[in-house]
């Protein structure tokens, strides 16, 4: 039987590794600033949603999808 991992307990982690939680939604988590291991580690996603191009990257944390925006 695996573990039930909490999403509360990957927003602990990801603040104690010093980064700015903005908020969540089922199993994304949308981030501030990411660490340099999450920048290298990261897919960048580009949208396009009616005719607004937006840049995102995201990567895999403990089961969890941690997201940020690249344009800022």
């Amino acid at each position: 039987m695996p573990y039930p991992l909490k999403t509360f307990d990957v927003i602990s982690a990801l603040r104690l590794r010093g980064m700015h939680v903005l908020g969540r939604n089922a199993n994304v988590v949308h981030i501030a600033n990411p660490s340099r291991d999450f920048k290298s580690k990261a897919v960048e996603i580009i949208e396009n949603i009616k005719g607004i191009r937006r840049r995102s990257c995201a990567v895999q944390f403990h089961g969890v999808t941690v997201r940020w925006n690249e344009d800022q």
